[in-house]
């Protein structure tokens, strides 16, 4: 496959090059030229001289399958509204964690996302819908053990990573819930498990003051602290939320090069609080973004997400952060956390092809004051609705329609299930 004439080519490459009226050729779903190239040989050539083509984006932090629970539970704080969601979490069976799973996959699809990294449970039925929808996936068995499933859930979690190792689509890793829901022993062994099998730990850090004010008064550290003194803090580890970081939590993450995935969208909804992140990024600190699940959020939608992160960092100062810094986060700076750089994350010869199609003559797109005005326009006004979505080079998604799922008997099914999640809160 050959993309001819492309417009701008937003590569996201390590000078954050925008090129200009170049093509594109995708073969055995990796990224194999980039250039001005002869069309003559390839099979399927699109014309993109009235495009922009940029890498897919990168979703650090989410709980798919609670797309279920869009909406069941809205203006409450963190804790109130657990109270909500834990008993409809409580009667999910395999069906609702595919299901939701797929209604996610198929969302971000059509908002652009190519790649998300869960933590949940029953990680085969969220595989299943990964492999159903083309959507690529870091898939980790959420972990906890305030109750007597704790080993149970640990040998989901070892299972699905010898089991998923080497999967097209799915990457496997770790995911301890958080310090206050697991304990010391379940953090160590399954921090030793992912060194061991050289996967991501995925977990939650300070999302709100409650957490850090309940730990401090056990432990007298933080969470990024307790962590830390126990030797579990290092490059591998992605921190959902980090929204309540003293300076030691910072100069922490930035000496044990961690990486931050910022959900801004459900910090604000949920009253959490907003994480310092331009005093991360003047630290060197690879900061991601997530959406966190769409119980709080309450979408997938990244480039939303975006926005969202460019104005709430810019209320003191709006140099605070920029347009490429937040495009960084969605894009490559996902990749460095989820230890993909080296194939996703940026439009790069050797990389997969993991690719979104804009149209210019978008109205949101437009007028487009050269490359500085694109990136501008992909972050400030374009709400997420891309021409065409690639993932390994394959159309995964076109026009807001995602190939291999029926949509409509998707969303029937997923109404279907709303008696049975409103009468589990009642």
């Amino acid at each position: 496959m050959l993309l001819k004439n492309i417009r701008f080519l937003v590569t996201q490459n390590s000078e954050r090059e925008v090129l200009e009226k170049t093509d594109l050729r995708v073969k055995d779903g990796n990224i194999s030229e980039i250039g001005h190239l002869d069309a003559s040989k390839d099979e399927k050539v699109i014309d993109c001289s009235e495009k922009a083509v940029m890498p897919g984006l990168i979703n650090a932090h989410t709980h798919a399958s609670m797309s279920l629970l869009r909406g069941i539970s809205d203006n409450k704080k963190l804790e109130a509204w657990l109270e909500d969601i834990f008993p409809a979490e409580g009667i999910m069976e395999k069906d609702d964690i595919y299901t939701g799973a797929l209604l996610a996959s198929v969302e971000m699809l059509k908002t652009g996302t190519t790649a998300f990294n869960d933590m949940y449970e029953r990680p085969d039925q969220i595989v299943e819908a990964v492999e159903k929808s083309g959507i690529r996936a870091v898939i980790s068995r959420g972990l906890f053990d305030w109750d007597d499933k704790g080993e149970e859930r640990i040998r989901e979690a070892k299972e699905a990573v010898e089991k998923y190792s080497d999967h097209e689509l799915v990457t496997p890793g770790i995911a301890p819930h958080a310090v206050y829901s697991c304990s010391l022993e379940l953090l160590k062994d399954m921090k030793d498990f992912a060194e061991e099998h050289e996967v991501p730990y995925h977990i939650h850090v300070s999302e709100t003051e409650k957490e850090n004010r309940d730990l401090e008064a056990e432990e007298g550290l933080s969470p990024t602290q307790y962590l830390d003194e126990n030797d579990l803090f290092d490059s591998s580890v992605v921190a959902a939320h980090a929204a309540w970081l003293s300076e030691e939590d910072k100069e922490i993450f930035a000496d044990r090069e961690a990486n931050v995935a910022h959900n801004p969208a459900a910090n604000l909804k949920l009253g959490s609080g907003i994480a310092d992140i331009p005093d991360l990024v003047e630290k060197d600190v690879n900061v991601a973004l997530g959406t966190d699940g769409p119980a709080s959020n309450n979408n997938f939608n990244l480039f939303e997400e975006m926005k969202t992160s460019s104005l709430v960092h810019k209320l003191e100062d709006p140099r605070n952060i920029n347009e490429q810094e937040v495009l960084d986060m969605a894009t490559i700076n996902g990749a460095e956390a989820l230890a993909l750089e080296d194939e996703i994350g940026s439009v790069e010869e050797g990389k997969k092809a993991d690719l979104l199609i804009l149209d210019l003559n978008d109205s949101e797109l437009t007028p487009f004051y050269g490359k500085r005005g694109l990136v501008s326009n992909i972050v400030f006004s374009f709400t997420g609705h891309p021409e065409k979505v690639f993932v390994n080079g394959e159309l995964v998604a076109e026009n807001g329609d995602v190939k291999g799922v029926d949509q409509k008997d998707l969303l029937e099914k997923v109404q279907g299930k709303v008696k049975k999640f409103s009468e589990a809160g009642e």
